[in-house]
Formats: C-alpha cells, structure tokens, sequence
C-alpha cells in the first residue's frame, strides 16, 4: 500500500471505529494493540543495551461469558483476514502448531538491504484455555521460547528426529474465564513462565449495553490502509533520549514500589520493561513510519500498561491451593457488583458450587481478610 499515513493513531482510530460496540474499552485497546503487532512481525526490532526486543506480545482477555471477549477479537481478526495477515487459529496439537510456524517461513529485505528470513505467527484463540488443554505443560513451555523470540526453535520428531525453525516471533491473543484458567493451569504456572509472559485484561462486565451494535464504516478503509503501511515496517527501532529519560524515572520508581501484593505476580514485575518496550515499539507504529519512539509513546505505553495492571491481580484470585480460593472470588465479584445484597441471594447464587459449610467458611475468611462486613441482623454482606 502507497501513500503516508492517513489516521493520526491508528489504536484510537481502532477505538473509534468499535466505539457503538458493547466490549469494554480495554478489550478493544488491546485487540488493537495486537492487531498492530500481527503486521509488524519479526521484521522489526529495538536493541536496548544488550538486550533486543521483538513487538509481539502476549494478551489474553479475561472475564465472564457476557463480556464480549469473543466480540472484540473477532473484529481485529476480521481486519487481518483482510489484509491476508496469516493467522493460526486454535490449532488442536504441539505439532499441528509447530509445523503452522514453519510454514510461516518467509524472507524480507530491512531498511538497510538485508535479507533476513524470519518465521512469524500470530495465534488467535477466543477459548484459550480449550486452546492449551488442562495442565499442558509442554505447550506451555514451547510458548515461552516462542514469546523470548529465539533465533533457533529445536524440537524433535519421532520420525524425523531433531528439526528446528529459524528465528521465531510468536503473538498471541487469547481469550477465557476466570474458572477456564483456574482449571486450565498447573497452580505452579501461575505467576511464573508462562504467566510472567502475558498481559491479563480482566473485566467483569462488558462495557455497555448496544441494542444494535455497528461498526463505523467511514473508517475501514483507512485503518486497512495504515495497517498495510505498518505491515511494510522494517528495522531497527531507536528511542528518544527524552524518551529514555521517561525510562528510567519509570523503571527507578519501580524498584522502589511494591506493585502488587500478591508474590505470585512477582515474576511478571520483572518483565515488566520486556512488556513496555514491546509496547513502547507497537504504539509508536500505530503513529507513524518513523521506529522512533517519542516521550509521547513511551508515556502512553506506561498509561496503557498501568491501566491493565491495575486489574490483573483478579486475574488469579481463584488460582491457588486453598480449596475456598474461587468460591471466594465468586462471592467477592457478588457483592462488588450488587453492593450491600443478602445473604440468601448469594448464597442461592452458588448453590451448585458450595456446600452451606464452605459458603459459612468463606464469606468468614473473607471478612477477617477485611474485604467484606457481614450484618448479622440485617442478613446482608456488605463490601468494604
């Protein structure tokens, strides 16, 4: 596609575009941001001391059936189809997607003239956890090789013996419930490996409610026609030095703030600078041609990624050993949602799920953790 760019940002435009939709505003953020990340690939870069970063990330929506997760996948899935994006959607086995990356093989010419060959894939999955299976933990650990963007993939075949896949780049995006994930995940995945690697966005409800959802037409020729530019992007990224100052403010204070209070989010705070660059790099393709990225990107991508954490701990609420541990999230959501509510109305609400003793025993625990009031009198559950 020929020609400057015609949106001023094209995530905005994004929003803009999925505006009389009824998905939070977050999902469709962040649909965008990987929509944008699909086209960029392996064929561009940031090197940022010793280190290199790649603009692919891994995102994965959480919330309840009705929050329109599904809905706001399939309209960037839609836009990339359109480009002819190659995208692997719930692929069924280890191999199946092993040998989809391969054929993913391809040769692109950087802005220097080189020719770099590259195999790069985005994975689509709006059932994620269907997607990994129950306690996978050898497509789990495949993921995180693919997220670090290795030069060389070695697997072994049983025919074939070892084979492996040049310079990988894996995106992801992905979608499930808090119970999917609960289930779905070894207890000691959660906040290492795999998890350390993913941005949740959770939600509770979906955004609005949109009696006849449509999208704003005007503007898909536009958005088809910047992410084909942003697909034709090639090299190396470089950062601003007021930009790098930003940084550093940034990663210092980070240090220093004890972020999240859950230790299993531990190992994500590590990679929270992996995350930001990766971001950093994606939102300053969504402005522009330039791989420059100004205190304005970075000062969004911190805006951005904050926002996202701000929920992420509920992400896990429900994950762990304690027994109690997803009824008592449930019950939380509960009362968070319908304010002061009786006793009675929650306790029906999770009939199938807890016995009367570990409904007692929860909103108990609950209540010495400091997170509800129980009016005894009243018969109401009163959240703090």
């Amino acid at each position: 596609m020929s020609g400057s760019r015609q949106l001023k940002d094209w995530i905005e435009a994004f929003l803009e575009y999925t505006d009389n939709t009824e998905p939070p505003e977050s999902y469709r953020r962040w649909v965008a941001i990987s929509t944008m990340a699909s086209v960029l690939q392996r064929k561009c870069k940031l090197e940022w001391g010793s280190e290199t970063f790649f603009p692919n990330m891994y995102i994965v929506l959480v919330g309840p059936p009705a929050a329109r997760k599904g809905t706001a996948m399939r309209t960037g899935k839609d836009l990339l189809d359109q480009l002819g994006i190659l995208v692997s959607a719930d692929e069924s086995s280890r191999q199946k997607l092993v040998k989809s990356l391969q054929e993913t093989g391809v040769a692109d010419q950087d802005d220097q003239g080189r020719i770099n060959f590259h195999s790069s894939m985005t994975l689509y999955s709006s059932e994620l956890t269907v997607f990994l299976g129950y306690g996978a933990r050898e497509l789990l650990a495949m993921l995180c090789k693919w997220y670090d963007c290795e030069p060389r993939y070695v697997y072994d075949t049983i025919q074939r013996g070892k084979e492996e896949v040049p310079n990988v780049w894996c995106n992801l995006m992905g979608a499930t419930t808090p119970g999917q994930l609960q289930a779905a995940l070894p207890e000691d995945a959660v906040g290492s490996g795999f998890t350390s690697r993913v941005v949740f966005i959770y939600e509770q409800n979906k955004g609005k409610l949109v009696r006849k959802p449509t999208l704003e037409e005007g503007l898909l020729k536009a958005l088809l026609h910047d992410l084909g530019r942003a697909r034709n992007m090639s090299g190396q990224f470089s950062i601003e030095d007021s930009a790098e100052e930003i940084y550093f403010k940034w990663y210092e204070e980070s240090e220093k703030e004890r972020i999240f209070s859950d230790y299993r989010m531990e190992y994500y705070i590590q990679r929270r600078p992996t995350h930001l660059f990766k971001l950093s790099m994606i939102i300053s393709s969504a402005r522009g041609d330039s791989r420059l990225i100004t205190p304005e990107d970075l000062s969004e991508a911190i805006r951005v990624l904050e926002a996202a954490e701000e929920t992420m701990p509920q992400v896990f609420a429900g994950v762990g050993a304690n027994p109690l541990a997803g009824i008592q999230f449930r019950i939380l959501n509960i009362v968070r949602d319908l304010g002061p509510v009786e006793t009675s109305v929650v306790a029906e609400a999770l009939q199938n799920d807890a016995s009367f003793s570990q409904f007692g025993e929860a909103i108990q625990s609950l209540e010495q953790m400091g997170h509800i009031k129980i009016d005894i009198i009243k018969k109401l559950i009163i959240p703090v």
